[in-house]
């Protein structure tokens, strides 16, 4: 058993301790009490619900995950962003094996509306970064963009497609060479 905790950010830690072992399905009040050696009561104090302890969880492994902020978008190209996409995917899977399917069922069963609000959050901050990355690539063609398809259309066009490969697997060199052979 581990030394007392009795942060909120240590027991998030360890709450990511046992989504590395067991997945997210073996996060719990009970379990997290148990992994941190303080009483559930506890664990009340700082996570009124295992709705919350699991929102909070699997905020701060995305945001783990993802970790882009303005200071690091250093992208010269969208395709180079796209990749490093992809890139911050196979660790965060090599990190924690099984969350990108199971994050999205533990929380739909147990409280849909915060679980579609988390995923909309971060959904959001990357795919700003990729339109920031979007609208700076200087070897875009002039003549990509117009009415019938702007940045913004695109960009949401991408990240489905993203979406697509990231759950179900497929070859993101294939995704990166449709949109190198739109853009380019």
């Amino acid at each position: 058993m581990n030394i007392a905790v009795s942060s909120k950010e240590d027991l998030i830690n360890e709450c990511k301790k046992i989504v590395k072992q067991q997945g997210i399905k073996g996060v719990s009040i009970r379990s997290l009490a148990k992994e941190a050696g303080i009483s559930t009561g506890a664990v009340y104090n700082y996570f009124p619900s295992k709705n919350q302890l699991l929102a909070e969880t699997i905020g701060s492994i995305w945001g783990e995950i993802f970790h882009f902020s303005s200071s690091n978008l250093s992208f010269t190209s969208f395709s180079q962003c796209l990749q490093a996409l992809f890139d911050s995917i196979e660790a965060g899977k090599q990190l924690y094996p099984h969350f990108f399917t199971e994050h999205a069922l533990v929380m739909s069963m147990e409280n849909e509306k915060m679980g579609k609000k988390l995923m909309a959050s971060y959904w959001d901050h990357i795919k700003e970064s990729m339109l920031l990355t979007l609208r700076s690539d200087q070897q875009v063609r002039h003549d990509v963009f117009g009415p019938d398809l702007t940045p913004e259309e695109f960009v949401e066009y991408c990240f489905e497609l993203f979406l697509s490969v990231m759950v179900s697997e497929k070859r993101s060199e294939s995704l990166l060479k449709f949109v190198e052979n739109a853009l380019y």
